[in-house]
């Protein structure tokens, strides 16, 4: 049975990336199931989860995470689909924020960070697959 390589500080900065984008991704998710039900319930809270902000520095933390994780994803194994999903996810997730209230932002939204945390996981996959193959 083979041994498999020991993975370089880069790629074990890439895979670090990639998982630290998902758990946001997820943490996004939580957040709007718990702003929607909390803003059902219990008017206060919701509104403190439906703070721009959180939107707005997610947001930001998408795309820096995004940029660095899946671009040195491209460069590393010129597989254009994790990047391409991602770019998709973020244009659903700006649209999310532009659309700032209700049903509309809160599916665009989720469905921006489901497809940014899909091509994070997609982007980690092709980063241990190119470690497998250079045994």
């Amino acid at each position: 049975m083979a041994t498999l390589p020991p993975e370089s500080p880069r790629e074990r900065t890439n895979d670090r990336l990639d998982r630290i984008a998902i758990g946001l991704s997820s943490l996004c998710l939580i957040h709007c199931v718990a702003t929607v039900l909390l803003a059902a319930t219990l008017a206060s809270a919701g509104a403190a989860l439906a703070n721009p902000a959180w939107h707005e520095i997610g947001f930001a933390l998408a795309i820096a995470i995004g940029a660095i994780a899946l671009g040195r994803g491209y460069a590393a194994h010129r597989d254009g689909r994790p990047l391409l999903i991602g770019i998709a996810g973020l244009a659903l997730m700006a649209i999310g924020l532009i659309r700032a209230e209700g049903l509309p932002e809160i599916l665009s939204t989720m469905a921006g960070v489901a497809l940014l945390a899909v091509a994070h996981r997609l982007n980690a996959r092709r980063h241990l697959a190119g470690s497998h193959h250079h045994a």
